[in-house]
């Protein structure tokens, strides 16, 4: 049987999966503070800084936010193995979107209370982005893509 050949490049949704996985790996290596408590460092020993000054979101101890906060470029590689192995438009791919969107978004928010947003560098800011990125390579639909069944000139193209 003969492979069957695609309706659509999907390279847009290759690029912003790669690029939002990219980011989320590369917010890793960026400052995630500014300045004050927790400026210049990486890792758990901002953290346990940042968790130091007394304001943080309750149940997510500096342990717990450090899991999350090395969980963040952990899913951007995700995110590249999954496009590699099932394409940017695989349930794997979806599932690794949300998750990155939802642990990003969560590390982002407890550093806003426990810093404020004035203090924030770079690093959330390219992690969210990243996690975005990623979702949109995973979900939004590409121009020339039709739905099984449609009708229009996009639909009448041989398969």
């Amino acid at each position: 049987m003969a492979e069957r050949p695609h309706r659509h490049d999907p390279v847009l949704a290759d690029a912003a999966c790669v690029l939002g996985g990219a980011a989320l790996l590369g917010s890793a290596f960026v400052h995630w503070v500014s300045r004050g408590p927790g400026r210049g460092l990486r890792g758990h020993e901002m953290i346990d800084t940042v968790v130091a000054l007394g304001r943080h979101v309750p149940a997510l101890s500096a342990g717990r936010l450090s899991v999350l906060w090395y969980l963040i470029p952990a899913l951007g590689a995700g995110t590249w193995l999954a496009v590699g192995v099932t394409g940017p438009r695989s349930c794997t791919t979806r599932a690794v979107a949300i998750a990155a969107l939802v642990v990003t978004t969560l590390v982002a928010a407890a550093f806003v209370i426990g810093l404020g947003l004035a203090k924030l560098a770079l690093g959330p800011f390219l992690a969210l982005a990243g996690a975005v990125l990623v979702v949109i390579g995973a979900w939004v639909p590409l121009p020339g893509t039709t739905r099984p069944g449609a009708v229009g000139p996009a639909a009448d193209r041989p398969e």
